[in-house]
């Protein structure tokens, strides 16, 4: 273990592989990782599972570097890609992981973990694991004496709807079991909400629990002209056409919020396209594009950077889910005006006609019509909303602050000695 006053070396496991991102979930993971490296932390991470397509093209495990540094190992072992896809084949959480990381670092059965993950354990000073299927790592014998740190994304029973029928209320009771168990083995739990901390303070043993919110790195939206205008003309899209934007992958509440507004188009694209109105829709939460009159869904993208630089504000009609929205941050970071379900601004501070604006969804129209005017007459005020945004919640979407109590209990651990 590194000595007193050394900078912290954390191994961090997760369940998926995390670049390149394509997920909310991909994006904490992705920000937590480089924060701590910004603040001296050495990083590595491992990887349970990888993409499919890296699979179809029969790679195999291997290191890739990020821009930042940080080396991640992707597992592509043959047995965890059927036990993985087949759980993603009949939408089944990460359980599996959980199992397996159980019986390998269980004293009694053969089975042990594999030797690499072994060996950055005992490099480690700090365990962090990703998510609560991956808690049993934090069992290892090689994490004696590490700080065991549970970095969490949602409450993730909360996904899993109990009127759905007995599998879901199955599910959910073993994804609640896992993830309360997760907190009670853990030394630090991690939230990304205040919501989520009360949770898990409040229905498991939890030994200390801390709030790290959804961070990004701030610098990621540099906004630029030329971006811009290329962007838009490869979505054949005027300059006069006031553009809004919603980053979403394939996920339950996604998905959901998607199909809102692909029905709302559907209804009202006339008046869309009148008003000089499109959504913009940008992420995997389809598999092929889209084109209706007032909206454009692109399917997944290599980088969503550049549809910030394309948009001229951002909506988030999003009414299900837990923890909190990662693109409200992503957002706000871009200075971006914002139209937004109450559901969907949970955990940021949004003054409705102040800093943002927050909509009904039956009354999503009249939104729309009074932020192009708003536009149109009196653009400066979308400016100042934005502004006031980012000031309101800075402290709540800078990830480089965001991790400031981890690293203090990370110093704290290594300060104390083995």
């Amino acid at each position: 273990m590194t000595g007193k006053g050394s900078a912290p070396r954390v191994l961090l496991v997760s369940p998926l592989q995390v670049v390149p991102t394509q997920s909310g979930g991909n994006l904490r993971t992705f920000s937590l990782a480089n924060a701590l490296v910004s603040h001296g932390c050495e990083v590595f991470v491992y990887s349970f599972l990888g993409r499919k397509a890296e699979y179809l093209a029969r790679r195999g495990s291997e290191v890739q570097v990020w821009d930042s540094g940080i080396e991640e190992f992707v597992d592509r072992s043959f047995l965890r890609f059927v036990a993985g896809y087949g759980s993603y084949y009949f939408n089944l959480p990460p359980l599996w992981l959980t199992k397996f990381l159980r019986a390998a670092t269980s004293r009694v059965t053969p089975l042990r973990l594999p030797k690499l993950l072994r060996e950055k354990l005992a490099w480690s000073d700090v365990v962090l694991a990703d998510f609560p299927f991956a808690y049993p790592v934090l069992n290892a014998r090689e994490a004696s004496g590490r700080l065991r740190v549970l970095n969490l994304h949602n409450v993730e029973h909360h996904l899993f709807e109990t009127s759905a029928g007995l599998k879901s209320r199955m599910i959910r009771r073993g994804v609640q079991k896992a993830e309360l168990s997760a907190a009670a083995t853990a030394d630090v739990v991690v939230s990304c909400s205040e919501a989520d901390q009360r949770y898990f303070d409040d229905n498991a043993e939890v030994k200390r629990s801390m709030l790290v919110p959804n961070g990004i790195d701030l610098g990621r939206f540099q906004r630029s002209a030329e971006v811009r205008a290329a962007t838009r003309k490869e979505l054949q899209v005027a300059e006069d056409v006031q553009l809004l934007l919603f980053t979403a992958s394939k996920w339950g509440p996604n998905s959901e919020a998607f199909d809102y507004l692909l029905d709302f188009a559907k209804q009202h694209g006339e008046q869309l396209v009148e008003r000089r109105i499109q959504l913009l829709v940008v992420g995997s939460v389809v598999s092929e594009p889209v084109r209706v009159p007032g909206l454009i869904a692109t399917g997944r993208v290599e980088a969503v950077e550049p549809y910030f630089a394309a948009a001229d504000a951002a909506i988030n009609p999003i009414t299900t889910g837990a923890g909190t929205n990662v693109k409200m941050g992503e957002f706000i970071a871009a200075g971006l005006p914002i139209l937004v379900s109450e559901f969907g601004s949970r955990g940021y501070r949004i003054e409705h006609g102040e800093s943002g604006f927050v909509f009904d969804r039956e009354k999503l129209l009249s939104s729309l019509v009074e932020m192009r005017r708003r536009f149109d007459e009196d653009p400066d005020s979308l400016r100042r909303a934005a502004q006031l945004a980012l000031k309101d919640n800075r402290a709540a979407i800078d990830m480089s602050e965001c991790v400031r109590p981890l690293l203090a209990a990370m110093q704290e651990h290594i300060a104390s000695g083995p």
